[in-house]
């Protein structure tokens, strides 16, 4: 089960710097199989951004151009003439066709970063993250939900000295065993979304046997809601399935 993840990113520029630039990319995620084609959007609120680019970026690299749209003209940069076609109806589109394989080493996850460069103001979409799945294997044998679990404080943290100083008890969610390493965590303490306090690791690691990844998340709460017998505490792992929608799989602790 061979795959490879790219990261794709939109950024805009222009002369004057606007306050109040609203980009929306999608979709967040896709996965697919060798010799399809998939397609990336993106749509901002300015119509005064007259240039328009695609970055592809892999994890440990700077951003690499694809190709530009200035002035309704599309250019593609040396090394992606074939396989990828940008167009501007409606919204800001980039199609990949053909998708092939490529060694782990050549394709990895990815993060966006953003330089601006210059005197120029620049936005970047949120990504896409794509993977391409097995060779010869089925989507649906590929794809693979979590396994989600949280793990309560530890006694010997709940008997540190360190307690003096801090009143607080770290919970873990383990989410495992999924593919592709399409994820989100969130937690809620008491029903009430929780984002302060909360540690989440920057990216799935792979298992390199089973191929399968895991990630893990940590919040730390107050003692006196730990021990509180009312209190819940909720860990959801939101996971792209392949398809149009995601799955959100919680595990509560009570």
């Amino acid at each position: 089960m061979d795959s490879f993840l790219l990261l794709f990113t939109l950024l805009y520029l222009k002369a004057d710097f606007s306050d109040g630039v609203l980009i929306t990319q999608w979709p967040n995620y896709i996965s697919s199989l060798p010799g399809s084609s998939v397609k990336m959007h993106c749509y901002q609120n300015d119509t005064d951004y007259d240039y328009k680019y695609w970055y592809r970026q892999i994890k440990g690299e700077g951003p690499v151009l694809i190709g530009s749209y200035n002035f309704n003209s599309p250019t593609n940069e040396k090394g992606f003439e074939t396989g990828f076609t940008i167009s501007i109806h409606g919204p800001f589109k980039l199609k990949k066709k053909g998708l092939e394989f490529g060694t782990l080493s050549e394709f990895v996850s990815a993060d966006v970063c953003c330089d601006t460069g210059g005197s120029y103001p620049a936005y970047f979409g949120n990504g896409t993250k794509l993977t391409v799945l097995g060779k010869n294997i089925q989507k649906s044998a590929n794809v693979t939900l979590p396994k989600v679990k949280i793990l309560p404080p530890s006694p010997k943290e709940i008997c540190s000295q360190d307690k003096i100083n801090d009143k607080r008890s770290t919970l873990v969610c383990v989410a495992s065993g999924f593919y592709p390493d399409h994820v989100s965590v969130s937690w809620k303490v008491n029903g009430v979304a929780r984002q302060d306090s909360v540690s989440t690791d920057t990216s799935a690691q792979q298992d390199k046997t089973t191929l399968m990844y895991h990630i893990s998340s940590r919040i730390k709460v107050n003692d006196t809601d730990w021990m509180d017998l009312k209190s819940s505490f909720a860990c959801t792992v939101q996971f792209f399935n392949g398809d149009e929608y995601t799955v959100d799989i919680s595990k509560y602790i009570e």
